[in-house]
């Protein structure tokens, strides 16, 4: 355990905010974005690598082709009863507008029960639907089935905004199956969504949508560093080096990224050191569904992938108002029924609680497939998997906020995708507090996997 008590003992949250100085000063000069595809994203991965190479480690930039999707025109325009702009953000893969948008009548549903407004067809009873543009919070349901419901009844587009504590927040969402979309669908601000739901209770509300985009090919990089030493037994850690379109993406997740960099740093003069190889992982294009982690995974032969002992992931872990959640390997503290991570996730979970445990830090068990990051492909791939996140678009309980201080009833991080994820949202104390569990763990496990399994085996599902 040496390593680790070396790793964890020097390794601060100030290395990692010396990295993340620099990737903020990167997306300031790059139009607040720091996204696959942009000079952002290039200058981030060109830093990333100079300081890996400069530590001594075997660094590898591979290049991962994707095809995108760039928006050519999003707006929404009120024509009447009185002319105004709304925001609004296309969705991602969705059908678009005609040449020209399109001009309709404004239709909210009525919401039947809980949060499941626009999941049934009996919501739009009564209501004018065909024609129309539809407007609806996310419901329990899901926006696809939402999006076919109001097709079915002949709508012409739909306007989806997320309830939350944050209502002038606005989310860019994407059509996770594009087959099954059939109409033109864009996000737009809570707080806009009311005063056009209240606007078309009184009288009718029309609106021109334009709402426009195409694929486009496209190639980002994933940043691979591995030590010098080690044998075939391979730790990963990993965390996208990616921002959304949206956002400079300093907490999401510039801030794991910088950690990881910080770990590196030090253990580069321990590179020969280490009895099972350390590779470390800076993905590209994860906010647009895991793109680079599902490459890399994906083209690694069979028996490559057999060697990577366990896979660390982490995400957001200086979240303003966060929680500290450990990846639950084993499912043992998720509702009845949650499958279990592969075989060995616990050993990595277990570490990370027993390091909590004796620095006296609180923590919460999280469901490995509650957050969808980069740890998804190696989940599929039946290699073990653990690490940590801060929250993504959850609320804090009061009982959460009495363990981990923080506001109850606000977002973990009320500038997730926005733009104001900058240096300035970060929570240095959070921190401060995960980075040396970051290098504990990898401390531990570069010098001892002999508690994981031998080797991979995909998860069917």
């Amino acid at each position: 355990m040496w390593l680790a008590r070396l790793l964890a003992g020097s390794t601060r949250g100030g290395d990692a905010w010396r990295h993340l100085r620099v990737l903020d000063r990167i997306a300031t000069r790059n139009g607040g974005v720091r996204a696959a595809g942009t000079p952002g994203f290039e200058a981030s991965a060109r830093y990333a690598a100079k300081v890996l190479t400069a530590a001594g480690y075997r660094v590898h930039q591979q290049q991962v082709p994707y095809t995108d999707f760039r928006v050519d025109a999003e707006s929404a325009t009120v024509t009447a009863p009185a002319a105004r702009q709304v925001r609004a953000l296309v969705m991602r893969w969705s059908p678009v507008t005609p040449p020209g948008g399109l001009d309709a009548h404004l239709v909210v549903p009525r919401a039947t029960t809980g949060d499941a407004a626009g999941c049934s067809a009996a919501d739009y009873d009564g209501l004018p639907v065909a024609g129309s543009i539809v407007l609806v919070a996310r419901g329990s349901c899901g926006y696809t089935a939402q999006q076919r419901v109001a097709a079915e009844l002949g709508a012409r587009a739909m306007l989806i905004y997320l309830s939350t504590p944050s209502p002038n927040n606005i989310y860019r969402l994407h059509a996770f199956n594009p087959q099954a979309f059939t109409i033109p669908v864009a996000s737009v601000r809570q707080a806009e969504a009311e005063q056009l739901a209240q606007e078309a209770s009184q009288h009718q509300v029309r609106l021109r949508l334009d709402l426009r985009g195409h694929e486009v090919a496209a190639v980002t990089t994933n940043l691979i560093a591995e030590t010098r030493g080690g044998d075939d037994r391979t730790v990963m850690a990993g965390a996208h080096l990616d921002s959304v379109t949206e956002a400079p993406g300093i907490n999401d997740n510039a801030a794991a990224a910088a950690a990881l960099m910080a770990t590196a740093l030090r253990l580069a003069p321990h590179q020969d050191e280490v009895r099972h190889k350390v590779r470390f992982a800076l993905w590209g294009a994860e906010e647009l569904i895991d793109i680079g982690s599902n490459y890399y995974v994906r083209t690694l032969p069979a028996a490559e992938r057999a060697k990577i002992a366990l896979y660390l992931n982490f995400e957001l872990i200086a979240a303003p108002n966060g929680v500290r959640f450990v990846l639950d390997g084993d499912a043992s503290e998720q509702p009845p029924g949650t499958p279990p991570g592969p075989a060995g996730s616990q050993v990595a979970e277990k570490v990370f609680k027993d390091y909590f445990d004796h620095a006296g830090l609180p923590y919460e068990s999280h469901d490995l497939r509650a957050v969808g990051s980069d740890h998804e492909p190696f989940v599929a791939a039946g290699i073990p998997v653990g690490g940590l996140n801060g929250g993504v678009l959850g609320v804090k309980t009061a009982a959460q906020a009495a363990r981990f201080g923080g506001t109850a009833g606000q977002l973990y991080d009320p500038c997730y995708h926005q733009p104001c994820d900058t240096i300035g949202n970060l929570d240095r104390r959070a921190l401060g507090e995960n980075v040396p569990a970051i290098a504990w763990a990898l401390g531990r496990f570069a010098l001892d996997v002999s508690d994981l399994p031998a080797g991979a085996r995909e998860q069917r599902p």
